[in-house]
């Protein structure tokens, strides 16, 4: 069954990686993400922690490839619209 949906404006406050805004009938697969992270430091959890003269070096630029990914999944995907 056909479907009409009317917005006169959808917003997205902060689009992350691997995400979407999706409006109606749709079937989406096959998704990926792939990010990089690096922390100097990391997180600190719990209460009452101290963190004194903290120095913290990230040296990352050092490598001749940095970051390489071989994604060579394939996702079939079978959809049929009513």
């Amino acid at each position: 069954m056909p479907t009409l949906i009317s917005f006169g404006a959808i917003y997205t406050n902060t689009p992350q990686q691997n995400a979407g805004v999706f409006i109606g009938e749709t079937n989406i697969t096959g998704w990926d993400a792939h990010a990089k992270s690096n922390s100097g430091h990391g997180a600190v959890f719990g209460a009452g922690n101290a963190l004194i003269a903290g120095l913290n070096f990230n040296f990352d630029g050092l490598e001749l490839i940095d970051g390489v990914i071989m994604d060579q999944d394939v996702k079939p995907s079978w959809s049929v619209q009513l």
